[in-house]
């Protein structure tokens, strides 16, 4: 059995998810190759006893990092491997379905549980069950929920390093337009201890802005939404929380406005202690709180910053 496990760096900087899916490859019980896309300091992740060989990409720069130049030569790479694993982010979504398809493989996505080589858990129906997957295919492609496992810090001998260049193939159906930081002033949402999330209550991006960003500035958060305050474009894409959107499970989850839908729901509910401020005290998210407030957020929230200030 060989354990393939695939990192993004951005703004060389390795992604921090990548020692959750470290945390889910443990449960093979071997230890584990570890590929990096994108230039980045790769000393402290060198030395992590769970890992034998880090291959590193570091010549693929911000604009190459697109799975349409990457996929098919990554899928030579991971021929020679039986498990491939990465999260279940933006990247590892684009990218191993891309791979699955050259390969001509099954791909198990959202994993939050493995119990055997060949038996992976994942859930279906807006979480609402959890299914148990069997795959008999020569490699498992996953991707990896991070909530659902711990981050792997455990140290040991040092892994060997191979660099590798020259496997970005031109796409000419594929271009890089640009890059934008969606509120760079505020913590990145899939790593935040406390997120704090807007609903359509809001009214307008213009309160969203003003009521979910700032209470987040002065909270040290990262902002949410959900997919109604999306949709009615008071916040970006990046920002939803939810089943279509991301899965997050902070150490605070404030959810502002929102009204507890089982999208939504699906997105949220593992954060260890959550918050619902909402004027309707039907409102569904208050079953999933381990406080809630049936007030206006029109006059909670200032409050709440007034006293943070």
């Amino acid at each position: 059995m060989r354990v393939l496990v695939i990192g993004h760096a951005t703004a060389n900087q390795l992604s921090d998810s990548i020692l959750n899916v470290l945390g889910a490859a443990t449960n093979l019980n071997t230890k584990v190759d570890v590929l990096i896309i994108g230039k980045a300091d790769i000393t402290e992740i060198a030395s992590l006893a769970c890992i034998a060989k880090i291959i590193h990409l570091s010549d693929v720069s911000v604009e190459q990092m697109q799975s349409a130049f990457l996929a098919k030569s990554l899928a030579q790479i991971i021929k020679s491997y039986t498990h491939v694993l990465t999260a279940a982010d933006s990247a590892g979504k684009d990218l191993l379905p891309r791979i699955a398809g050259i390969l001509e493989l099954s791909q198990i996505s959202e994993v939050i549980g493995i119990i055997s080589p060949n038996m992976f858990k994942r859930p279906m129906y807006a979480g609402n069950v959890v299914a148990e997957v069997e795959s008999f295919e020569d490699i498992k492609l996953l991707t990896i929920r991070t909530t659902s496992f711990a981050k792997y810090t455990e140290t040991g001998a040092g892994a060997s390093i191979e660099e590798k260049s020259g496997l970005v193939e031109i796409n000419p159906t594929t271009s890089f337009i640009s890059q934008d930081i969606i509120h760079s002033d505020t913590i990145d949402l899939a790593h935040a201890k406390i997120v704090v999330t807007g609903g359509r209550s809001l009214g307008s991006k213009e309160n969203f802005d003003d009521l979910i960003h700032t209470l987040a500035l002065k909270l040290g958060a990262a902002v949410g939404a959900s997919r109604a305050a999306v949709e009615a474009g008071y916040a970006p894409n990046d920002c939803q929380v939810g089943q279509t959107g991301k899965v997050v499970a902070p150490t605070l989850y404030l959810a502002i406005g929102i009204s507890g839908a089982v999208q939504h729901i699906a997105g949220m509910k593992d954060s260890k202690t959550v918050v619902a401020i909402n004027l309707d005290p039907n409102a569904q998210i208050f079953e999933y709180s381990d406080y809630g407030l049936v007030a206006d957020l029109f006059e909670v929230v200032p409050q709440l910053v007034a006293a943070l200030s």
